[in-house]
């Protein structure tokens, strides 16, 4: 067996463990935060609609080509699972130019802010880190996915980080199999 196909049968083998830890993953509650939409106020709650389940795509903005890059990957995914649940991206820009942006790019996203970035820090996507000396915070890339219970409480049941690489995104896995490793989205 080649290098290759041993890496690939570890790394196979590794994603069936964490599958299965997320799986038994415990539940964490969390509070129904109050969003801001281009339709007033909403709830965290309100944006399951008719399901039980809801993604939320922690994203950067429309300044992190990244960022794009993985909502540009991810809508059409969610449109074939949008029978099991309902699916929102977090963004920090201001809604109306996010809209526009969103519109460009042909996203069917629901549109959210977090204005006092409660929720994105609670979720562990605002962070605060010092580098060079420089102390800056901002919003992180990832999703996270909720469960709202029979009792209306909500749950957050898993999440994750998005970067160059992970399993929400196939282009470096792709340009991989060329040998070409230097692409950034633009």
């Amino acid at each position: 067996m080649s290098t290759i196909a041993e890496l690939e049968t570890q790394i196979y083998e590794l994603k069936q463990k964490l599958a299965e830890a997320r799986q038994k993953n415990p539940p964490e509650q969390v509070k129904n935060y109050q969003f801001e939409t281009l339709h007033g106020v909403k709830s965290l709650a309100d944006f399951f609609g008719e399901h039980n389940h809801l993604f939320i795509i922690h994203n950067m903005g429309e300044n992190c080509s990244y960022c794009t890059h993985w909502a540009d990957i991810l809508d059409p995914i969610f449109k074939h699972i949008e029978s099991r649940a309902a699916v929102a991206l977090c963004t920090p820009d201001e809604l109306t130019a996010a809209q526009k942006f969103a519109q460009s790019r042909n996203w069917s996203y629901a549109l959210v802010n977090d204005t006092d970035r409660g929720f994105s820090r609670e979720m562990g996507y605002y962070k605060t880190y010092t580098e060079d000396g420089q102390e800056h915070s901002g919003v992180w890339p990832g999703i996270s996915a909720f469960r709202k219970n029979s009792d209306g409480s909500i749950v957050r049941l898993n999440h994750t980080q998005f970067g160059p690489l992970d399993d929400f995104c196939p282009t470096w896995h792709l340009l991989d199999l060329i040998q070409t490793s230097d692409w950034e989205p633009s």
